[in-house]
């Protein structure tokens, strides 16, 4: 599948990464249980202060919003674990059960390794992945413009 323990499931971090309000452009990936493939470039992934994180298609019509995460530092790199995830479509917010997942933010300037992979997420970047209770696996990669720590 798409997402990967460490490469999908690296976006996590965005979530809870400082009080001020940042956003980025991305790419999100949405792969049913049933395999059907959506990719949406780009979403716009809004960071709320140290709650939240939104991320938002481009044509506005659906909005997947990260509500509670545990969170935790590996170096400079910041892990979550979502708990609490809404999505809402065509004005209906509904709640998705979590299966897994992780959500990495790099506010650094530089390039950082994930934990026990190879790949590195790029400065001041996030990767997300999420595996819902009903199968389906949410990535979502992107940049952050202005992140703090």
């Amino acid at each position: 599948m798409l997402i990967r323990t460490t490469a999908a499931l690296a976006g996590a971090a965005l979530l809870l990464a400082g009080s001020a309000i940042a956003s980025a452009a991305g790419t999100a990936t949405i792969v049913k249980s049933s395999g059907d493939t959506k990719i949406y470039d780009p979403v716009r992934i809004h960071m709320i202060g140290d709650s939240s994180v939104r991320i938002d298609s481009a044509d506005g019509r659906g909005t997947l919003t990260i509500v509670h995460a545990a969170c935790s530092f590996s170096g400079d790199l910041r892990r979550c674990l979502p708990y609490a995830v809404t999505l809402k479509q065509r004005g209906v917010t509904h709640p998705i059960e979590v299966e897994r997942g992780t959500l990495y933010l790099n506010a650094t300037d530089a390039a950082l390794p994930l934990p026990h992979s190879s790949m590195k997420v790029p400065p001041h970047s996030i990767m997300l992945g999420l595996r819902t209770q009903r199968g389906t696996s949410i990535s979502v990669t992107g940049r952050v413009d202005g992140a703090s720590q």
